[in-house]
């Protein structure tokens, strides 16, 4: 059965108004955004003024909004190295919502569990939309840490952050957070330099642009472990570093369900060299891996199952894994040919220019499954996504 984006509907619901709203304005009616903060009431709007705000914001459990009233580039929030720059420990839901700023300068400090630089989530699930968020350190979730909560993360630049774990984010403990719409650049970390889902559960991660990051040992863009049933679905997963799992790394010890890798499009770093641009390890004969297209240029393979653990291989199906010396490693090996899986050129426009569109010819098109666990019905550039009869395979649809 195919699963539909039912994203819109949080978003509705976050955006809902409150009939009795009231407007307290930043520096107009309160000098300081948490001054702000303190004097709101359920569904006030706190709005802030373009300028510099040096300060830790803490949203005290209250379902406000608190935007820029002139965009991210001219309203900022420095954390001044002191603690996260925002964040939401007490049971906030999507109806706090934070939009609008650059936040930076936050480290993941006691007591707040060493997460979260630039935003720390705690048993929460607020709202995090049309924010850059940059330059910010912790141990885990450089840019942004959640700690058992289930956020909306959405149309967030998240950039030159690290940390430990999870350079951009971090999302550690069961999860019904979805990152999607989200560009994760630049970020530095040990493991998981754009992303790490550990023991994340039931997320979804669609729609992002998880590019150019940089780990030292695993999951240049994504790391996956432990108990993992995410659905990442149609992402731009390219020219990230590692020395294993270049684009993404997985280890899942076990899982309910297995997390489904679903029409993405991933691009190694010519020159990365790693293992493989895609491990799949751990005891996951649940995870599905399909509609993908891995071009695997520089690694020294395009996917490799169970190099650790033997109690694979995951379910690897309409894939295409292209690398001139292995496409297909480990317990996958052989799989070039059999269940929909192809190794050939994917033939993309121009990877050096940015566009990892199919050109027209690419053996990917109209080589995929519809019947693949997820399919949106727009693919990553916003436009139809099934246009002939059969799905492409990647993150792109040709028109």
């Amino acid at each position: 059965m195919k699963r539909l984006a039912t994203l819109s509907v949080v978003f509705a619901l976050a955006a809902a108004p409150c009939a009795f709203a009231a407007t307290i304005n930043v520096p107009g009616d309160q000098p300081t955004i948490q001054s702000g903060i303190n004097a709101a009431l359920k569904g006030d709007v706190v709005l802030v003024a373009p300028g510099t705000y040096v300060e830790n914001i803490n949203f005290m459990g209250k379902a406000i909004t608190v935007k820029s009233s002139a965009g991210p580039a001219k309203t900022i929030i420095d954390g001044n190295a002191a603690a996260p720059v925002v964040v939401f420990l007490t049971n906030e839901s999507v109806h706090s919502v934070l939009s609008g700023f650059t936040l930076q300068n936050g480290v993941g400090t006691f007591p707040f569990q060493y997460e979260g630089g630039g935003i720390f989530i705690y048993y929460a699930s607020p709202t995090i939309t049309k924010n850059i968020i940059r330059n910010n350190n912790a141990p885990y979730g450089g840019g942004v840490g959640v700690s058992f909560g289930s956020p909306v993360i959405s149309y967030n630049t998240v950039t030159i952050n690290s940390a430990t774990f999870g350079g951009g984010i971090s999302i550690g403990g069961a999860s019904n957070a979805q990152v999607v719409h989200n560009t994760i650049s630049k970020n530095t970390a040990a493991i998981g330099a754009g992303l790490q889902l550990f023991a994340a559960a039931n997320g979804t991660v669609a729609n992002n642009k998880i590019v150019s990051n940089v780990a030292s040992s695993e999951g240049g863009g994504i790391d996956i472990v432990n108990e993992s049933d995410e659905i990442i679905v149609q992402n731009l997963i390219a020219l990230n570093r590692a020395p294993s799992g270049s684009q993404i790394y997985s280890g899942v010890p076990q899982s309910a369900r297995g997390f489904q890798l679903i029409s993405n499009t991933i691009v190694s770093f010519p020159t990365g060299g790693a293992d493989a641009a895609v491990i799949a390890d751990g005891f996951n004969m649940n995870v599905v891996i399909e509609n993908n297209v891995i071009n695997a240029a520089g690694d020294n393979a395009a996917i490799v199952c169970n190099p650790v653990y033997k109690y694979g291989p995951p379910i690897v199906q309409f894939n295409d894994a292209f690398n001139g010396t292995l496409a297909y490693g480990g317990s996958c090996a052989g799989f070039d040919g059999t269940n929909g899986n192809i190794s050939s050129d994917p033939a993309l426009v121009n990877v050096a220019k940015g566009n990892y569109q199919l050109a027209v010819g690419s053996p990917a098109i109209n080589a995929g499954s519809n019947s693949a666990p997820v399919v949106l019905k727009k693919d990553y550039a916003g436009h139809t996504r099934i246009v002939a009869v059969t799905i492409d395979m990647g993150a792109y649809e040709v028109q």
